[in-house]
């Protein structure tokens, strides 16, 4: 990705205290700033219909299957009691 250089202008605290953490990551505040921007500044085209289908249809797939929790707690209690205690 081609980037071109650009002046922001922080308080000098945050400046301190992004140099800092960036020391701590290992790496230079600049590359800090740029990773926290896209992260906080990510775009807001995401898709919440979509995920949340997928996510319904995940947990669809997850009901009755061998991973079901109920299920096993449910077999797990009847052979409990099968077994007298």
């Amino acid at each position: 990705m081609a980037t071109r250089d650009r002046v922001i202008h922080v308080p000098p605290d945050a400046y301190d205290r992004l140099e800092r953490e960036a020391g701590r990551r290992g790496m230079g505040p600049d590359e800090l700033a740029a990773e926290l921007l896209a992260a906080e500044l990510a775009p807001a085209d995401f898709d919440w219909d979509a995920a949340l289908a997928e996510l319904a249809e995940v947990r669809g797939r997850m009901r009755g299957g061998p991973d079901d929790a109920v299920a096993i707690a449910r077999e797990g209690r009847e052979e409990l009691e099968r077994r007298g205690l």
